[in-house]
């Protein structure tokens, strides 16, 4: 059976379709329909996810996981007990989690799903999540993006046509998609945001005007002390999500610390303008981004028609504010008809649906949110798959040897992110069966992007047929991760 999985920074959500063709979340062993993306090694042996690992949090922080969806695709490594887990390690066992309570609930095995990524996630975050998917048991059948999941769950009986803006301000990142959906066939316009904006982020700021605030009236560095700090970080938490429905609350936390008068306790008003004015660089970026997209997209805001919030963070008041403000003037309907918490696992759950025959078909067009190429001799990105191209796709370059007597040539496989940082995806040797003298030989570099966005690639030698293969499967860490190549020279490659 196919699932649909949310694998969220904060959050995680598993959906099904009924036998009457509907999406539906599924609810876990507590009656929840969230289940927290936190995992606590209680020993050496014994591993505990979600609600309770949560509330385990603010007594063993070391040994908890939290927002581990923001280390995936890096080098990161936790250590705990002794021993390093991976970022696909982690997310592996929420995976499992979700995979366990989804076959108690259903009676039946799930061994398959769609998971959804970030749009603006890059190949090595995808290949770490395909990698956290195996290790829980399941075949990924397809990486769905998250704003196309939330616009297949909103659109699923929708006739006609409609320009559509999805704006996914999550946990951990914000992502903007602009589509075209008419009769059946969802056509992603173009792809913006951040892998490294989201609510969390907030959490951060007001953490740190808590931190600041007994600091000075009490000269206790809250920082410095792992348990107090998770204390912070849950309330600070709860009070944001208040500061939603009313203007001001109050961050009560007794017994935080002890000083030399006594037990320090917290208790400091938070009001919504305070917290606006606090995380106004936050608004400002995603603002900023919005703009960005759509001019990338040679779009006008007039295009839009509907505007679909998701992730928790989107109910967010000056989230809304700053949308609404940039869109005045023009006639957009806001659509909340659906739990922005949830629209992500239904439409992953409606692809699933789509796979198993069970919902009519739709067609979804999505696009590369980055190049895609190599390095050349002269340490030049040389794109294959350009950004905006929509997959999948195949495309490929031709190339030579720099010097006589070569016998191999690596092939550096790399994306282009925003302002031309360049990212490694990995690397494999073509070898010759002779050596070339400069210039002889003829490769051919071929780029696979499959349906999931994910990359494959190829070198051919088109004098002997003699072909190279590599499934680039995370960089040079293993585990999915990146790293900036600003002056690397790819050992004699030029291309023809």
């Amino acid at each position: 059976m196919i699932v649909g999985i949310d694998l969220g920074t904060t959050n995680s959500l598993v959906a099904w379709i009924t036998r009457e063709g509907r999406p539906e979340i599924i609810i876990n062993e507590r009656g929840s329909r969230l289940t927290p993306s936190v995992v606590y090694f209680k020993n050496e042996r014994q591993v505990i996810v979600g609600e309770l690992a949560r509330s385990q949090m603010l007594l063993y922080p070391q040994q908890t996981v939290v927002r581990v969806k923001r280390k995936m695709g890096t080098p990161f490594r936790y250590s705990i007990f002794g021993r390093e887990y991976t970022p696909s390690e982690i997310s592996g066992l929420i995976l499992r989690k979700l995979k366990n309570y989804a076959e108690a609930y259903l009676g039946r095995e799930v061994d398959q799903a769609v998971i959804t990524v970030p749009a603006y996630f890059d190949d090595n975050q995808r290949q770490a999540t395909i990698r956290a998917a195996y290790l829980a048991g399941m075949t990924p059948v397809k990486l769905l993006n998250e704003p196309t999941a939330a616009a297949l769950a909103y659109n699923l009986h929708a006739s006609g046509e409609n320009n559509l803006l999805v704006l996914d301000f999550g946990g951990g990142t914000f992502d903007i998609s602009l589509m075209h959906f008419s009769e059946g066939l969802f056509e992603v316009m173009a792809t913006g945001g951040s892998t490294e904006l989201g609510g969390s982020d907030i959490d951060d700021i007001l953490v740190r005007y808590v931190v600041d605030a007994v600091k000075e009236a009490e000269g206790i560095d809250l920082s410095q002390d792992p348990v107090a700090l998770q204390q912070v970080y849950f309330h600070v938490e709860r009070a944001k999500i208040d500061l939603s429905t009313v203007q001001e609350t109050t961050i009560v936390i007794p017994y935080i610390a002890l000083s030399e008068r006594g037990p320090v306790h917290v208790r400091l008003p938070l009001s919504r303008e305070r917290m606006n004015n606090l995380c106004a660089q936050i608004f400002e970026r995603v603002e900023s981004l919005i703009e960005e997209t759509i001019e990338r997209a040679h779009l006008t805001k007039d295009w839009v028609q509907t505007i679909v919030f998701v992730g928790g963070s989107s109910r967010i008041p000056r989230f809304r504010e700053v949308v609404q403000r940039l869109f005045q003037g023009v006639p957009v309907t806001f659509c909340d008809s659906l739990n922005p918490d949830e629209v992500v696992a239904l439409g992953a759950a409606i692809q699933a649906g789509i796979i198993e025959g069970r919902i009519r078909e739709v067609e979804l067009r999505d696009i590369l949110p980055h190049s895609l190429g190599v390095l050349d001799d002269q340490g030049n990105f040389v794109p294959i798959l350009e950004r905006g191209t929509v997959y999948p796709a195949v495309a490929s370059r031709l190339f030579t040897n720099t010097r006589d007597d070569q016998e191999e040539a690596i092939v550096e496989v790399l994306q282009e992110r925003d302002g031309g940082r360049l990212i490694s995806l990995g690397n494999f040797c073509f070898r010759s069966e002779r050596k070339w003298k400069r210039g002889e030989a003829n490769l051919e570099v071929v780029f696979h992007l499959d349906e999931s966005g994910v990359l494959n690639v190829s070198a051919v030698d088109l004098d002997t047929g003699r072909t190279e293969e590599a499934t680039i499967t995370g960089g040079l860490w293993g585990d999915g991760g990146g790293i900036d190549f600003p002056e690397r020279r790819g050992p004699g490659l030029e291309v023809l």
